[in-house]
């Protein structure tokens, strides 16, 4: 039996259920053709994948570069990891709480995962996934969402807290947001503090979407998009928060609510590359830090106008040139706390430093594991809203 007929679809169609991203989607159009249901013989592959062969993703596995040993947080829709491309693939469902959400969730969650750790074409099929369900769209959530002080467990912030305190070492989200609070604020702080990487998609709405996505951050990679040709994806948005640009498609996934498979494009799709990239990285420089993991992201990036630009940030990312330089060259320094708009980032190094410190009131910290207020604020020793652990005056910014 020869491969089932393909529907055509932007990939941020498939999360028509995160209400967030409809819009942007919708405007771009959606052609669909009828096929029949897939089978066991349709299981998608490498060879299915334009991209796999664009970034010589053989020959890195050739060498052993996997991502083995490096521990992936996806905060998405949910991943069915029965699907036939995620055999093998090592998956664990750590969402702190109980979320029903639309089956096109689902198709974006899983196909997201199947990006990072399909065992055929994933860019880093030996990394283990940690899935998070998010409560964005069209969302149930479980009354064991609501944590004892009130926390939305299923928000960004608490999310992007229980990835840190599971272990994650890069989170990915192919999600927008608008969400500019301080709770996420300091959960971003944190990770820049503990040295976890985050990458964020750009948007697919062709415009300057800087304000609606986590790009808008300091800290974070704003992934845009390019075709397989190398040119900036025409659906692809752009803003100050752009920092590189992946293959965004063609890509082959699957409609797990109808079984079908779709050809999808979107930043969605480049998202999880970039975090692949940062895997096998990790795995290859193991005594780098994430700041030079960052540098060497920007400092291999190819790049033709030479500078950072706000379509492709500072260049297309490239995995044979981050395989292949060493990053202990570069300066233990984060090169995204100025977003290369020349706005004023957010969290500022000034607020990574008090996060670390212990002096963030601990009513604008969310689930966040390791955190301990060292303060001089006696009121916190009783505060209500403060379920954190207590040091009056033991900041290291006291004996410096």
């Amino acid at each position: 039996m020869g491969p089932s007929p393909m529907v055509t679809l932007n990939r941020q169609m498939l999360r028509v259920s995160l209400a967030v991203v409809c819009a942007s989607a919708c405007a771009l159009g959606l052609v669909a053709v009828p096929v029949a249901p897939a089978h066991a013989a349709d299981t998608i592959t490498a060879a299915d994948q334009p991209y796999f062969a664009y970034y010589h993703l053989d020959q890195a596995r050739a060498k052993g570069y996997t991502g083995q040993g490096v521990t992936i947080a996806m905060i998405d829709g949910p991943v069915e990891t029965s699907a036939p491309e995620l055999a093998g693939a090592s998956i664990v469902d750590n969402s702190p709480c109980s979320i029903e959400k639309a089956p096109e969730a689902t198709a974006h969650g899983t196909s997201t995962a199947a990006l990072l750790v399909a065992r055929d074409y994933g860019v880093a099929p030996d990394a283990t996934l940690h899935a998070y369900r998010t409560d964005a769209g069209d969302a149930t959530l479980g009354s064991d969402c609501i944590g004892n002080d009130g926390t939305n467990l299923a928000g960004y912030p608490s999310l992007i807290n229980h990835a840190i305190n599971d272990g994650a070492q890069i989170i990915t989200l192919s999600l927008s947001s608008s969400d500019h609070s301080d709770a996420l604020r300091w959960a971003i702080a944190r990770a820049m503090s503990q040295g976890v990487l985050i990458t964020a998609s750009a948007g697919n709405e062709a415009k300057d979407s800087n304000e609606s996505h986590f790009g808008w951050w300091s800290g974070v990679v704003g992934v845009s998009a390019i075709d397989t040709s190398g040119k900036r994806a025409d659906y692809s948005s752009w803003g100050n928060g752009v920092t590189t640009a992946a293959v965004g498609g063609p890509v082959t996934a699957r409609n797990y609510e109808t079984g079908e498979k779709i050809s999808a494009n979107g930043t969605s799709n480049s998202t999880p590359l970039v975090a692949g990239f940062l895997a096998l990285a990790r795995q290859k420089w193991p005594d780098a830090t994430a700041n030079q993991l960052l540098q060497l992201l920007t400092k291999t990036a190819l790049n033709n106008e030479g500078a950072w630009n706000p379509y492709t940030g500072y260049g297309v990312a490239s995995l044979g040139a981050m395989l292949n330089t060493d990053p202990s060259q570069y300066p233990d320094e984060n090169p995204l706390m100025d977003k290369g708009g020349g706005l004023a980032p957010s969290p500022t190094a000034e607020e990574v430093r008090l996060y670390a410190d212990g002096l963030v009131s601990p009513s604008e910290i969310e689930e966040d594991s390791s955190y301990v207020y060292r303060g001089l604020d006696e009121s916190q020793l009783k505060a209500a809203t403060n379920s954190y652990p207590t040091h009056i005056g033991t900041s290291p910014r006291y004996h410096r």
